[in-house]
């Protein structure tokens, strides 16, 4: 099926362009969401009509979606606190929407469906580098930091453990220190 683009797809083609795609993606959902129009003379006029409209609302988006990638550099970093386990492994998930409200509590302003996560929800605990797409051309990069509870006691455990045997290594030495003293 042919059809003329309305506005810029990803992966499809820009504003104005007449692609071709697969006859049900392109009657149930670009030509029903406003996306696309079949190509043919009759359309082809229209969109020629309206082509200085449509592309000066595609600026528009583009801009607002500028203006929303400063909000979100402004945000910075994503903490998340989850339950684990020891070894790292998620009791649960983390998905787009938990990504999103945390940057949205923390200023930014994102939709769940705007957060790319190319290999579905995050189970283990670490850094991961998210891409946040905001327009077809704005794509921000946030990093993201999962830590449990369960970790960070471990952690804690290990520092204490790691300043308890420096305290006898101290010991041990003033003792030995001693000994040969006397």
């Amino acid at each position: 099926m042919q059809v003329i683009l309305l506005e810029k797809m990803q992966k499809l083609g820009n504003l104005g362009d007449e692609v071709s795609v697969k006859a049900g993606f392109g009657r149930n959902f670009l030509v029903p969401k406003g996306k696309a129009l079949p190509a043919n003379k009759r359309n082809r006029e229209v969109f020629e009509a309206r082509r200085a409209e449509l592309e000066a609302a595609a600026a528009k988006l583009h801009s607002e979606a500028e203006q929303r990638k400063e909000k979100l550099v402004a945000a910075g970093d994503v903490n998340i606190m989850a339950n684990a386990g020891i070894e790292g492994k998620l009791f649960g998930s983390v998905s787009g929407s938990d990504i999103a409200d945390t940057l949205n509590a923390a200023g930014a302003d994102i939709e769940r469906n705007e957060v790319r996560l190319p290999t579905g929800p995050l189970r283990h605990t670490g850094e991961y580098n998210i891409d946040i797409q905001l327009h077809s051309d704005v794509v921000v990069t946030v990093k993201v930091n999962i830590t449990s509870e369960a970790q960070i006691q471990a952690q804690a455990e290990a520092a204490e453990a790691d300043k308890a045997r420096v305290e006898a290594l101290e010991e041990a030495e003033a003792i030995a220190k001693a000994q040969e003293e006397a």
